[in-house]
């Protein structure tokens, strides 16, 4: 028996140290590519210290450049924001990870049906995508936790990058342009061939609206100014999906730059990539938009 334990302890030990060389040896790695989400992800933890953050999912990602809101604003920015239908969960155990280095001065919250509804495939394992922080604060373990993946990266460095293995192995070849700080424009125009509006027929999901009522008051308790977006879509429903939000703004008292349904925008086919996405002179056309009614925002 006293050999047998041995054994363990022994395999136990081995264990730890390959683990922790391995995983160490993922982190550089990670850190290094150039992948969408692990250069987002690992810049947006680690590094930014910028006054004005832009948060949300793949519409903020796409539309907000942040070079023309530093002209505009004369502040600091960087563009945050993740794709693939990150939600609340993820946006959430992100900012609990960067008050943990630095408090910005202000966030702009691209704000989506996906952060309050029971949509599909966008649940709490899109808090996932923060497992290499696992531990940089309790928001984020919160979220870690709720997708499962809390104690198996606690109890494994390498299982923390499972998850990463294409953005590892695309490494410094990936597609994001770092002098960007953040925006990933996309070239090209949309087809309209039997596009129709976005529908959301789903009710609203209590604990994303609980985790957002958390994200909202833990900006207030920082002092951080949150200011909340909608972008615009090539073509609206006629059932306004954003109602919510204009609640839950009012309720707040928090501004909201809403062009959904902006004239500017909708049916102009010139300006998107595809329905839901502006191009790259879309979203030129719309941060410059933006940036300047934030202007007046933070003025007072």
């Amino acid at each position: 028996m006293k050999k047998l334990l041995t054994h363990i302890l022994v395999a136990a030990c081995l264990f730890f140290v390959i683990d922790r060389a391995v995983g160490l040896a993922l982190s550089q790695l990670y850190r290094q590519s150039n992948a969408t989400d692990a250069y987002k992800i690992s810049y947006s933890n680690e590094e930014t210290r910028a006054e004005l953050l832009l948060m949300g999912s793949s519409r903020c990602l796409h539309h907000f450049a942040p070079a023309i809101f530093e002209k505009e604003l004369g502040m600091t920015c960087y563009n945050a924001a993740d794709w693939g239908i990150k939600n609340i969960y993820f946006h959430y155990g992100l900012l609990g990870n960067i008050l943990e280095r630095y408090t910005p001065r202000v966030i702009v919250f691209e704000i989506h049906p996906c952060d309050w509804l029971h949509t599909p495939y966008s649940d709490v394992e899109r808090a996932g995508s923060l497992a290499p922080y696992c531990g940089m604060s309790e928001a984020c373990d919160e979220m870690l936790k709720l997708s499962g993946n809390y104690w198996p990266c606690l109890l494994s460095t390498v299982f923390r990058y499972t998850g990463s293995l294409p953005d590892l192995l695309a490494g410094r070849w990936g597609s994001m342009d770092r002098s960007l700080k953040g925006w990933k424009p996309l070239d090209g125009q949309m087809d309209t061939t039997g596009v129709a509006a976005e529908e959301y027929p789903y009710a609203v999901d209590s604990r994303k609206a609980e985790v957002l009522e958390r994200f909202i008051e833990t900006c207030r308790q920082k002092g951080i100014l949150l200011i909340l977006t909608v972008a615009p879509m090539y073509v609206c429903s006629d059932r306004d999906p954003f109602q919510y939000v204009r609640s839950l703004a009012s309720r707040h008292q928090l501004a909201l730059i809403d062009h959904y349904s902006d004239p500017d925008y909708t049916g102009k086919a010139a300006l998107f990539y595809d329905f839901g996405h502006l191009n790259r002179q879309g979203a030129e056309r719309y941060s410059e938009k933006v940036s300047k009614e934030l202007k007046g925002l933070i003025a007072h």
